[in-house]
């Protein structure tokens, strides 16, 4: 992840070792910076898993050679210079974890209102493990003094069975209504907040 300067245009490496963190916000009373990665592809169908982070400058999130709660990837080369397990040790280790493949897209805070605080993740969906994994928008429950304190499914219906029928992919939180973007589908759904 870089930062940059804009008015000169100077890049500076914020934090490494993360994959595919697409979707990043920062939560409202702590203006800390959270985000949730992708685990690496054909590692089997539970492993690894997808993580949310609790990105800080500096940090280095252990990919390619570690993921989760610094998990050792046995399955790639030492880094040049050391070991796996070396490279590991000196990682942030994820916050939260959630299964294998599920594929977090988006990701948002809540500025204001009952769930102001709390996070909404859009899980895309996999495409490549024997069961299919993902496919709903969770909400990630943060305490008063910003840590997260556990989820629970926000909108779901997109996977029955192993039939899908929608792919949550962005997300947009406004004061009443939250809108979530479907590109299976292509639509946007409304959902008003009470």
């Amino acid at each position: 992840m870089l930062q940059v300067d804009p008015i000169t245009w100077k890049r500076t490496l914020y934090a490494s070792g993360l994959r595919n963190t697409i979707g990043f916000d920062w939560q409202p009373q702590t203006k800390e910076m959270w985000g949730v990665d992708n685990g690496g592809d054909a590692k089997g169908d539970e492993w690894p898993p997808e993580e949310l982070n609790h990105i800080v400058m500096g940090g280095n999130y252990g990919f390619p050679f570690a993921y989760a709660k610094r998990e050792v990837d046995q399955s790639r080369e030492d880094p040049v210079g050391n070991t796996k397990e070396g490279w590991a040790s000196k990682t942030q280790p994820s916050v939260l974890e959630f299964p294998a493949h599920s594929a977090p897209i988006a990701f948002a805070f809540f500025d204001s209102g009952k769930n102001k605080g709390d996070a909404l993740v859009c899980w895309h969906g996999s495409w490549n493990r024997q069961n299919p994994s993902g496919y709903k928008v969770e909400r990630i429950k943060f305490d008063s003094k910003g840590n997260p304190a556990g989820s629970e499914d926000f909108l779901t219906g997109f996977l029955i069975g192993n039939q899908r029928f929608g792919r949550p992919a962005g997300l947009a939180i406004g004061t009443d209504v939250v809108y979530i973007s479907d590109d299976a589908n292509g639509i946007i759904y409304a959902l008003k907040q009470k």
